[in-house]
Order: C-alpha cells, then sequence, then structure tokens
C-alpha cells in the first residue's frame, strides 16, 4: 500500500515539473518597432475634397501607403518628363556619381526638335551627379539619353531595364520605350506607378538634394568652356518668386510636359511630420489661368494638411493587462505586460480616439522564467485604414520557483490532498459498516 503511495507522488512530482515556455521571437520591419498594414475599404472619406482638373491623380504618404486622394489613378497616361525619375533612380542603382560619361552624337540627334535641353555637347565628358542635375533640374532630354547609353549601351536596352525595375517595384501598368517621355504611343504608365518609383527615389539623398534645388549651372569643359548654361528648375511650387504656385513645404520632384501628356507634376511635401507624394497628369489651364499641375497639387497638399495630423495612438510601456505567471516566485508573479514602442498616425482632426480599436493576442501559456522585455504577444491598433502591430512584452524579470522548492510544494499538496482523500475513504467505511451493522441485527 505504501509503495502505491509513493508511487503516485512521484508520478505527479512528474508530471506537475516546471517546463519553461518562451515567447516566439518577432520579426519586426525595417527601423521599425512595428508592422503597419493599410486597408483603403477601411478608411473614412472626407466631405471636403478638393475638385481638380488634372485627368488622373494619387496623393499618398510615402511611410504608411495611406492614400489621401485619388482620381483615375491606376489607368494608362502619357507621363512626359516624369519618365525621368525611373531613369534617375535606375542611374543611382547602377553607377557611382563620381563617374563619368561622354555625350554622343547620337544622344544628341535623337532628340527633336523644340524639346527641352541642357546644350551639352559632343564629346563633353560630365560626372554622372552632374548629368543628373541636368536631366531633373532643366528636365535635359539628351542627359537622359546619356545616361541610359553609359549604363546600357543604348537606349533601347536601358529601357528595357527601366520596365524590368518597375515591374519589380510593382508598377501595375507602365511601359517605357525611352529615358526622357519623348512622346510614344508605347510609351505609358499610371499615376501610381509614378508615385511607386518616386517612393523608391527617395531612399537616395542625393536625389533628394537634387529635385528641390532651385537652379543649375553645367559646368565648364574643354569643348565649352563658359559658365553660362545655367538653368532654373522647371517645379515652379519650388521657385519662391513664383507668387502664383510656390509653395513652401515642397521638397521636389519633376515635371512633364508633351501635347499629347498635358501638364504632368511628380511633387512632394513635408509638413508637420506628414511627408506626401502627389502626382498629377494630363493638367491643363484652368478658368483661373492657371497651369493645373502647379495649382491642383497645392490645393491636394493643403487638403491633406488641413484635414490630417499625426496622434499618439500608444505609449511606449503602456501597460495592456496585467497577469499571473504560473510557477512564479511570490514576489514575481504578478506582471504587467506592456507596449514595446510608441506609436503615432495620420489622422483626420476630428477622429475620436476612443474609435481606435485594440486588438491583444497573447502567447497561449506563460510560465516562469520570464526575461525582462520578453516578448509575449502582439497588440494590433486598428484606425482610419491603418493598423499597427507591434509586440507586447514583459515589465519585469519574472523568477521561477527553486526546483527543490517547488517540488516540495507540489508533494505537500499532494500529500495532504491522499490525506484528505484517505479520511473521506475512511469515513465512508465506517459508514457502510455502522449501516451493515445496523441492517443486520
Amino acid at each position: 500500500m505504501m509503495k502505491k503511495f509513493f508511487a503516485s507522488i512521484l508520478t505527479i512530482c512528474i508530471l506537475l515539473s516546471p517546463i519553461s515556455v518562451y515567447a516566439n521571437e518577432t520579426i519586426k520591419s525595417e527601423n521599425k518597432n512595428y508592422v503597419i498594414e493599410y486597408k483603403s475599404e477601411k478608411q473614412e472619406s472626407l466631405d471636403d475634397e478638393p475638385e481638380i482638373g488634372c485627368k488622373a491623380a494619387y496623393v499618398a504618404d510615402p511611410v504608411t501607403g495611406k492614400v489621401f486622394y485619388e482620381k483615375r489613378a491606376h489607368e494608362k497616361m502619357y507621363p512626359a518628363s516624369t519618365t525621368k525619375i525611373l531613369t534617375a533612380l535606375v542611374v543611382l542603382e547602377k553607377c557611382d556619381i563620381t563617374d563619368t560619361a561622354t555625350v554622343s552624337k547620337k544622344a544628341l540627334d535623337l532628340i527633336p526638335e523644340g524639346y527641352s535641353s541642357a546644350g551639352l555637347k559632343v564629346g563633353e565628358e560630365h560626372t554622372i551627379e552632374t548629368l543628373l542635375y541636368a536631366l531633373l533640374i532643366p528636365s535635359a532630354n539628351e542627359a537622359a539619353n546619356v545616361l541610359a547609353e553609359h549604363v546600357s549601351g543604348s537606349v533601347e536596352e536601358f529601357a528595357t531595364l527601366c520596365n524590368n525595375r518597375a515591374e519589380e517595384l510593382g508598377c501595375e501598368n507602365l511601359h517605357f520605350v525611352n529615358p526622357n517621355g519623348i512622346h510614344d504611343d508605347n510609351h505609358y504608365c499610371t499615376a501610381y506607378d509614378l508615385y511607386l518609383i518616386a517612393k523608391e527615389c527617395q531612399k537616395y539623398d542625393v536625389f533628394n538634394k537634387i529635385v528641390k534645388t532651385t537652379s543649375f549651372t553645367v559646368p565648364a569643359t574643354t569643348i565649352y568652356n563658359k559658365n553660362d548654361r545655367t538653368y532654373q528648375n522647371t517645379n515652379s511650387l519650388i521657385l519662391p518668386n513664383s507668387t502664383s504656385y510656390y509653395y513652401s513645404y515642397c521638397t521636389g520632384i519633376k515635371t512633364g510636359h508633351t501635347t499629347p501628356a498635358g501638364e504632368c507634376l511628380v511633387a512632394s511635401s513635408s509638413h508637420d511630420d506628414i511627408d506626401l507624394i502627389s502626382v498629377v497628369l494630363g493638367g491643363g489651364t484652368n478658368s483661373k489661368g492657371l497651369n493645373e499641375r502647379f495649382y491642383d497639387t497645392k490645393q491636394l497638399f493643403e487638403f491633406v494638411y488641413d484635414n490630417y495630423s499625426y496622434k499618439e495612438i500608444a505609449q511606449k510601456n503602456d501597460v495592456i493587462k496585467t497577469i499571473e505567471v504560473k510557477k512564479a516566485t511570490k514576489d514575481t508573479a504578478s506582471l504587467d505586460v506592456i507596449v514595446n514602442t510608441d506609436i503615432s498616425s495620420i489622422l483626420p482632426n476630428d477622429l475620436d480616439k476612443n474609435e481606435i480599436q485594440k486588438n491583444v493576442t497573447m502567447d497561449e501559456e506563460i510560465f516562469a522564467p520570464i526575461e525582462q522585455n520578453q516578448v509575449l504577444g502582439k497588440i494590433t491598433y486598428e484606425v482610419d485604414g491603418l493598423s499597427y502591430t507591434a509586440d507586447i512584452i514583459a515589465s519585469h524579470e519574472v523568477q521561477k520557483l527553486p526546483y527543490l522548492l517547488y517540488n516540495a510544494i507540489v508533494v505537500a499538496g499532494v500529500f495532504f490532498l491522499l490525506i484528505i482523500i484517505s479520511i473521506i475513504l475512511k469515513k465512508r467505511k465506517i459508514a457502510r459498516k455502522k449501516r451493515k451493522y445496523k441492517y443486520t441485527r
């Protein structure tokens, strides 16, 4: 009987002995403590969206992907010289800006009369950086050809390279046949495509520096020794002397114009921590006599900045819940589960913070020991089309009960449980005997 008793205790102790369970590792997105997801169908539309004249438009935050305005953004359009931002991207990815390229006769001959030029001369050598300035500020078409020949050997091969790169970026309806946007019926893209390209270009500091430069002078060379090739940026939004269009928060990027394409502009801005990329295509002149690519872009930027702002939706160390950790010491068992980071989101100014939805997912079983800041689950905040998923972590270290003490407690508990069971069984046995004795009398 005693052997069975102690065997029972030993079996229970083995079954109940502590097993450490650790939270799964969290994979974080680059340079972020949380993952952002955008779902346009869950975003509330605002009543006072501007009416614009351009045929297509797309305005979004490149950080979150949140879209503030779109109009025919996924339809095929002619991009004109906004093509050159993809040319710049491919060049930056393939070349060192200190490399040099030589201006060929073919690069000049491919430019039809009436298209913009930086006055480059056959045989001149310029750095890639200089050619990028010529490409993006005066919109020099021959600079695009020189860069294309330098990278791929020919304009045609470079166009193939550009199309492949656009596909990698997720462009949905883009096909280029040249590096500059000289009109061709088979040269097209969408406003959304240009947004994706501009977003990728902004990873390069030299690109961001060039596109907000107001004027540029082509350096003199042994072939052309004058410093009179000075050009003003074609983007009037960044020119302080452009009273009708100047927008102090604009930071670039590139204009475009052909008769079939109309007035085009890819632009960027930054204000109150909100960065925007805007694309407008197919503009003309509005009823006020103003160029729609600048007028519409300015209206779109102001619409966003007037109606949206960054709001804090979570603070680092916010307590999500308090739990009692199993198999932990008495002093450390009570544990606060906290958010691991601050989170702010671009939200409509009139949005109530109570509308923010929180979804918490905890690991199924959490046992001691637990390290401070150990990941115990995730929390997702959902608001106005955006969701932010962050780790929730342990506020402090949770110590495990010492093995011997834990087992002593378990053994003692089992021992007393068996004693109680034994007493109950004895009482029942005595009761049965009394009943039997009573009936047999």
